[in-house]
């Protein structure tokens, strides 16, 4: 399926396409999203279509999207769109231009981003950009387009009201995202609260709270730190330490590699601050021997252990 989707990117007539701007912002309603359309100008929408362009030569691969996956440097994350939130925005916009345009410049303040559909024969290429938290640019930038709202188009023009930078965050095509900027697109589709909801229900089951003595120097040390969170949910999602034989195992091997993990008499985990960020490595299984040489590697990064 993603590679169809990939294809069908390359593939898609962008320089014949017809372009809608929509501008959303997040609500507290059941769908979860407010949009608005804005005409634009043939200016700005040649601009965008080589944004567009320019985002879509760039990637030539993809890697399934995951909690601490990351796209390449030529490269994306893919997930289908009925998994992800985007599947309710892009609802919303898919309903009649008419219906939702605006003339209201307050409006587009506050807005979390902005999507663009790329339509042409009936089919339809999503591009979306996380903005700005007021939309306003504070310094220039290079190669961006800057535009003007007024009597209800947004033009392109030498000022600075509004500034649309020169890449998409996400694209949508077939029923699967292309995923760029995972931070934008996470940003956008609310999944830190899922991984806050996911950190939430692994405190809760009692195979994980009986690893410790005391959770609370983990969960003081994860906190509301974003990478810490995803962690923790890989660690829900591969759920190793459910295993009955698993905390006797990662006893005898840590206390025969000296790794500072300390326990207690009944074999429990006893966390520390200074020994946190070690727990989380091996509750994530990413502490590897390599056979070769004997070496061991935290992963992801391959940084070895000393």
């Amino acid at each position: 399926m993603s590679d169809l989707a990939l294809n069908s990117l390359k593939a898609f007539d962008l320089a014949g396409s017809k372009v809608f701007l929509w501008v959303f912002k997040k609500s507290a309603g059941a769908k979860k999203f407010k949009a608005y359309y804005i005409k634009t100008d043939p200016v700005l929408e040649d601009a965008l279509k080589g944004f567009a362009e320019n985002e879509r030569a760039r990637i030539n691969e993809w890697i399934p999207y995951g909690h601490l996956s990351q796209p390449t440097d030529d490269g994306c994350l893919t997930i289908a769109v009925g998994d992800t939130d985007f599947q309710v925005l892009k609802d919303l916009v898919d309903e009649p231009e008419s219906d939702h345009a605006t003339n209201d410049l307050k409006k587009l303040k506050g807005a979390v981003g902005y999507l663009v559909k790329f339509v042409k024969d009936g089919k339809t290429l999503y591009a979306t950009r996380r903005t700005p938290m007021t939309w306003k640019p504070v310094y220039k930038k290079k190669n961006v387009i800057n535009a003007i709202f007024e009597n209800g188009q947004l033009s392109a023009v030498a000022g600075d009201e509004f500034t649309l930078e020169p890449r998409f965050d996400i694209f949508a095509l077939d029923d699967v995202l292309l995923v760029s900027n995972k931070r934008g697109f996470e940003s956008m589709m609310q999944y830190r609260a899922g991984y806050v909801q996911a950190f939430g229900e692994l405190k809760a089951e009692p195979s994980f709270s009986a690893l410790f003595t005391d959770m609370a120097p983990l969960l003081e040390y994860v906190g509301e730190n974003g990478t810490h969170l995803k962690r923790m949910a890989v660690i829900q999602e591969k759920s190793l330490y459910s295993d009955p034989k698993y905390l006797k195992a990662l006893k005898t091997v840590a206390t025969k590699r000296k790794w500072g993990v300390t326990f207690d008499k009944a074999g429990k985990i006893i966390p520390t601050a200074a020994t946190a960020k070690v727990i989380i490595t091996l509750l994530l299984d990413h502490r590897l021997v390599s056979e070769i040489t004997d070496i061991m590697y935290d992963v992801p990064d391959g940084t070895p252990v000393k």
